[in-house]
C-alpha cells in the first residue's frame, strides 16, 4: 500500500483508528467487554459484545496499518507500540495503569514518521 508511505497520511489514518479506543471504554468496551464474551448467553449483553468488537476491530487495524509503515521503512519493531497498547487496553490489570495506551500511541505516530526521513533509497544506476 503506497498510501502508508506518506508520513501524514500514516498518522491521519492512526488518529482515525485510534480515537475509537478512547470513546468506546466509555461505553462499555474494554475489560468489561470481555467478561460480555465469556458470559452473552447468561445474561445477554450483546450491545457490549459489539462494542467490544469494534474495539478489538479498531486496535486490529492500527497494528495492522503500523505493521505496512514499518515494513515500508524497513523497521519491524515499530509494530510493538500498537500491540501494547492494546494490551494495556483488555488486560482487566493493566488497563487500570493510566496514559500508557496513549503513549504507545503517541510513539508509534512519531516514530513511525521519523522512520521516513531515514529511507534509503536506491542509487540511481548510471549509463
Amino acid at each position: 500500500m503506497k498510501i502508508i508511505a506518506n508520513g501524514p497520511t500514516f498518522v491521519f489514518l492512526y488518529i482515525i483508528l485510534m480515537l475509537p479506543t478512547y470513546v468506546l471504554p466509555y461505553l462499555g468496551s474494554n475489560s468489561a467487554g470481555i467478561m460480555a464474551i465469556q458470559s452473552v448467553e447468561i445474561d445477554g449483553r450483546s450491545g457490549t459484545l459489539i462494542l467490544t468488537f469494534l474495539h478489538l476491530s479498531c486496535l486490529a487495524l492500527l497494528i495492522f496499518i503500523t505493521f505496512l509503515r514499518a515494513k515500508f521503512v524497513d523497521k519491524l519493531w515499530l509494530t510493538i507500540f500498537p500491540f501494547l497498547a492494546a494490551v494495556f487496553d483488555f488486560v482487566p490489570l493493566l488497563s487500570m495503569i493510566p496514559l500508557v495506551p496513549t503513549i504507545m500511541h503517541i510513539l508509534a505516530m512519531i516514530l513511525g514518521v521519523a522512520a521516513s526521513s531515514v529511507i534509503r533509497t536506491e542509487p540511481k544506476v548510471s549509463d
